[in-house]
This record gives structure tokens, sequence and C-alpha cells, in this order.
């Protein structure tokens, strides 16, 4: 019995000895700072307690972080301007694809990290310039040849994109105006009434034979079908060298003016039309930095192109 005795309290010693080895310890260590963070040690391995496991147990988060997504500039700024404090920075993504803005809330001060006390950088706000839908269809086509009923369509379906009127001199950029004049001025400038007049011929001369395609030193181009439609009546067709377009760059932005050069080319399935759009690079540009200037003035922030670390 003492033997049986003997050997159930050694039993237990050892029970007691390994449940003691394996069972978890949670300790706290404290960094040179002054910051203590828990850990758990067991038998095999130690592994740290993240802080965020007890934010649910919190009354309320340690830090603010998140990025708001805003839908239009003013939103932007406003959400800018309510959470801000002097060290909050801009960042603007000028890619043309993908155009935005971001706001860093608790951006790091400036100065050097031993003189001021870094930030998370972790509360934002980002607002993705929506690019109009007449920008991404000008620009969707750009250079891009098409064969004459396809032209035809594109030009009906956007013709009222199309100035009807020739803007004067002072309402035009400086380099618009240079451009307009070394192509001939205004008199190569097509209105939407000649461009539809174009496009109807086109239609009608789908499936003509092309007997003559000469340039003309007007500027225009002449284009001469020997149709098989009986309502054609084998006029030359004369392709404008230009038109102008207004059209926002960015969605319910404001107008922006654009010389589209018309062109055409001769190949053996027929003549193929296509336009280039001048300098839309420029415009994109001056568009998104009017963008930029506004968000800067109205938060009074500082804005730096390219991406937050």
């Amino acid at each position: 019995m003492d033997d049986e005795n003997k050997n159930d309290g050694m039993v237990t010693a050892v029970r007691a000895l390994v449940e003691d080895y394996v069972k978890p310890k949670v300790e706290l260590i404290t960094t040179p700072d002054g910051v203590a963070a828990p850990f758990v040690m067991t038998a095999d391995r130690v592994f740290r307690i993240g802080m965020h496991e007890f934010d649910d147990a919190r009354a309320f988060p340690r830090f603010r972080h998140g990025t708001a997504a805003l839908l239009s500039l003013d939103s932007l700024i406003d959400h800018t301007n309510r959470f801000k404090d002097a060290d909050s920075m801009l960042f603007a993504d000028d890619n043309r694809s993908a155009p935005s803005i971001m706001s860093v809330l608790d951006y790091h001060p400036a100065g050097e990290a031993v003189a001021t006390t870094p930030r998370f950088g972790k509360h934002r706000a980002i607002f993705s310039f929506p690019l109009s839908d007449e920008w991404k269809a000008w620009t969707e086509f750009n250079k891009h040849p098409l064969k004459m009923a396809a032209f035809a369509e594109f030009v009906e379906e956007r013709i009222i994109d199309v100035l009807h009127l020739i803007p004067e001199e002072d309402e035009l950029s400086h380099d618009l105006q240079k451009f307009i004049s070394a192509c001939g001025g205004e008199a190569i400038i097509a209105t939407p009434q000649k461009l539809v007049e174009l496009s109807r011929g086109l239609k009608v001369n789908e499936s003509s034979v092309i007997k003559e395609v000469v340039n003309l030193g007007t500027g225009e181009g002449q284009i001469l079908f020997s149709s098989e439609h009986s309502d054609s009546n084998g006029q030359p067709l004369r392709v404008p060298s230009l038109f102008l377009i207004a059209i926002p760059v960015f969605r319910n932005g404001p107008l922006y003016r654009l010389a589209a050069r018309l062109r055409y080319r001769k190949t053996a399935e027929g003549i193929l039309f296509w336009y280039d759009l001048w300098r839309a690079d420029r415009v994109f540009d001056h568009a998104f930095k009017e963008g930029c200037e506004r968000a800067k003035v109205e938060t009074e922030l500082p804005l730096l192109f390219g991406q937050p670390e």
C-alpha cells in the first residue's frame, strides 16, 4: 500500500512538472524607452501578443488609422481640414491613367528624427480623379486608324464635343494659337457641320473604288471615289486638316480646348482615317495641376508629387 501511494505521488509530481513546463506563461517585456509589450512563453517558443489583439476590449482606439476613399475633391479638402494638424501633408500622383491626391494626416514632423517624434502615418484620405467619359472616348481612339464606316460612326457619336465656332484668340492657349497658325490658320478648321458632311460622305462611299488621292496645298485633302451608289455624284470629298474639341479632362470638370488633326492613308483594303490630338498630355497635366493647386490652397498644406512612405 505504501508503495502504491508512493507511485501515485510520483505520478502526480511528474504530471505537475510536465504541466508546469508546457503551460503558457504571459509575461511583459519593457523596452528601453519604457514601452511594455506582452508576450507568451511556452516550452518551445516565445511569441509576441500584438496590441491590436485588445482593440475590441477598448473603450476607444489607441490612435486614428485607416484610409478614407473620397469621391470628390471637395470631400477630400473637407475631410483633410477636419483632421489635419501642423504636420499633415498632401501627396499627388500624376499617373495619367489613375491620377490621385492623398492626404496623410498624421505625417512625421519636419526636422531630424532625434529632435522630433515620428508618427505612424496611418490616418489618410485619398481622392482618385475620375476621367470624364469624353476624355476616355477621345483618347481611346487617338492615333488609332479606323475604316471609313467606323470612323464616320465615331465622328457622328462625338459630334457634340466639336466646337461650332472658332474661338477668339484670347480664348485659346498661346501654344494652340501658334499651332493653328502654323497649320494654315482658321481657314483649315472644320466645323461640326463639315465633319457630319464628311462622315456621311464616307458612309456613302464605303464600298467605292478609290481612283485618286491628292494632297492640296490649301491644307485640305481630296479623295475622288468611283461609286457604285446611285445617289453619289462622284464629286471629290474634301477632308479638312483639323478640328477643335472642348471636353473636360475629369468628370464634372472645366472644359479644355484641344486640336485634333485629321489623317488618312490609302491601303489595299481602302482608306483608313484617324485623328491625332495635339499635345493632349499637356492638357492633362494642366488640369491635374489645377486640382492640386486648389487642394494645396484650400487645405493650407504642403503638397509633394509622389507616394508617401
